[in-house]
């Protein structure tokens, strides 16, 4: 059925592919910006103008956000991940807004993602080099049809890039062998979190290391409802949220090495045991995931926040006793 409703989304968007050239949109490209922020800085500055005051450091690692299709850099999907590294205050952070270009109808921003990305990297790279940071301090991260630009901007940077991260890249109107889809050339490491396979996201295997938290495919849990409400955007949400929370607690989701047909099948094999050692590989799916991760992983998640179950994981069964423990620890009812 979801594969069903996700074709019927491409078929709905491909009829209403804009074919006017690039060209024409010159004026919604020429407003992409990049904007530098801190916790130290009551208000956010353009890249372009920008000038380092003495607080600044280039030997911290530079994150840089790009929000998904009919969003902007204040969106809320994107907002949770900005906030934890403001509060961390242990890197520099920059973020995209290419809000002209992604409030246009879905097809034509989609046909418009590397013009973008092209734009984000030019920024980018001149930032970096005029404040000596290297390539291998740069670590992007985008949602959605924003996870695709990210791959875009890495290809920009010619695959030097540290690390790209895609939170539920798009699904619409990408196929497996889309050239301007992120996948492990990008970056020197490529990590991928899928929540709305099928859907608003993809279930293709784009990075080094690709994760399905509950398979990956919606619901999510506690988007049963909200996706009907709002036509998915729960499911395809919950990646940036799990990302966000991961920034200040690394060992929130713990992942277990788990083949597609597991991961399908939720299968309880996957995942670290309370009571016993795994035999298989985990590793803590996020920000402070490890760049040696090879694969596809799975893990559990509960239906609010915190989102992470860390090494209760195995058993979350709602009928265990240790289900109820946890949920009585953080007071999810």
């Amino acid at each position: 059925m979801g594969a069903l409703v996700g074709s019927v989304f491409v078929l709905l968007f491909a009829l209403t592919i804009d074919t006017t050239t690039v060209s024409n949109y010159d004026p919604e490209l020429s407003e992409v910006k990049l904007y530098f922020f801190s916790p130290w800085l009551k208000y956010e500055r353009d890249v372009e103008t920008f000038e380092a005051p003495p607080q600044f450091d280039p030997r911290r690692q530079l994150k840089v956000l790009i929000h998904g299709w009919n969003a902007d850099r204040n969106h809320i999907s994107m907002l949770p991940i900005r906030t934890a590294y403001l509060v961390q205050d242990a890197h520099n952070l920059l973020v995209a807004d290419w809000s002209h270009v992604a409030y246009l109808l879905y097809p034509t921003a989609r046909d418009l993602a590397v013009p973008v990305a092209n734009r984000i990297g030019s920024m980018l790279v001149r930032f970096i080099e005029r404040l000596a940071i290297d390539h291998s301090q740069v670590h992007v991260i985008g949602h959605s049809l924003g996870a695709h630009i990210a791959g875009s901007v890495g290809r920009y940077c010619g695959g030097k890039l540290s690390r790209v991260t895609a939170l539920d890249p798009a699904g619409p109107l990408f196929e497996l062998e889309s050239k301007d889809a992120v996948g492990p050339d990008v970056a020197g490491f490529v990590d991928v979190i899928h929540t709305d396979g099928l859907m608003l996201g993809e279930d293709i295997i784009r990075g080094h290391a690709d994760f399905f938290p509950n398979s990956g495919l919606p619901p999510q849990p506690g988007c049963e409802i909200l996706d009907i409400v709002t036509l998915h955007a729960c499911s395809h949400w919950r990646a940036t949220g799990f990302f966000a929370e991961s920034i200040p607690l690394p060992g929130s989701f713990i992942a277990c090495a788990c083949s597609r047909e597991e991961i399908s099948r939720k299968d309880a094999i996957c995942l670290p045991d309370v009571r016993d050692t795994s035999l298989r590989e985990c590793v803590t799916m996020g920000e402070a995931l490890d760049r040696s991760a090879r694969g596809t992983f799975f893990t559990r998640t509960s239906r609010a926040p915190p989102f992470g179950l860390g090494n209760h994981t195995a058993s979350m069964d709602p009928t265990s006793k240790i289900y109820r423990h946890v949920l009585a620890e953080r007071s999810f009812d």
